[in-house]
């Protein structure tokens, strides 16, 4: 099978590619959970007592993306009922393993929910947004919208990378349990 990243048509060209890439990460997402039938107690999971919880990084996934919004589209702070719904799996909480008790529909709602605003947004700039270097009130430069979006991207693979490590554990654990 042969995969082809290509401009997303109803985007300016290198947004598109981006949009591309992210529809593309975010099927493998939703490839790995979906193949299993995946429980609250499963979602839940923690193999030690440094890792996070598929549901933490899922609704983490979407926290961070909801944050790119925030900061670059509505340009505006976090409401308390948003704080809510978020909070817990912001980085600075992630560890606290406060996210819990949701089924595989919830996560997926979030996911799908942030990512639906994304794309409209997007589809309203243009690739001189992309690349416009954002300078914060200060006059530091924290680099362009194409690094920021990027980096949406890369986190929700790196995050794939920790979900895969917790099923395998998740599995070695049921299969323990059943011996």
């Amino acid at each position: 099978m042969s995969i082809h990243l290509i401009s997303k048509q109803g985007f300016d060209f290198h947004i598109g590619i981006l949009v591309s890439e992210m529809e593309y990460i975010r099927n493998d997402t939703y490839n790995l959970l979906q193949a299993r039938a995946l429980t609250i107690s499963d979602l839940d999971f923690n193999f030690d007592a440094y890792s996070n919880s598929m549901g933490t990084l899922l609704l983490h996934i979407a926290c961070h993306e909801f944050k790119f919004q925030l900061n670059h589209f509505y340009n505006r702070d976090i409401t308390e009922d948003e704080f809510k719904l978020f909070g817990n799996a912001m980085p600075f909480n992630m560890h606290k393993r406060l996210v819990f008790g949701n089924d595989l529909a919830f996560y997926l709602k979030e996911l799908n929910t942030i990512r639906e605003n994304t794309l409209c947004y997007l589809k309203k700039l243009n690739d001189e947004w992309l690349f416009k270097e954002i300078v914060l009130s200060n006059g530091k430069s924290i680099g362009n919208y194409y690094y920021h979006l990027r980096h949406v991207i890369d986190d929700e693979i790196n995050h794939q990378g920790q979900m895969k490590i917790i099923l395998k554990r998740l599995n070695e654990k049921n299969t323990t349990k059943q011996i």
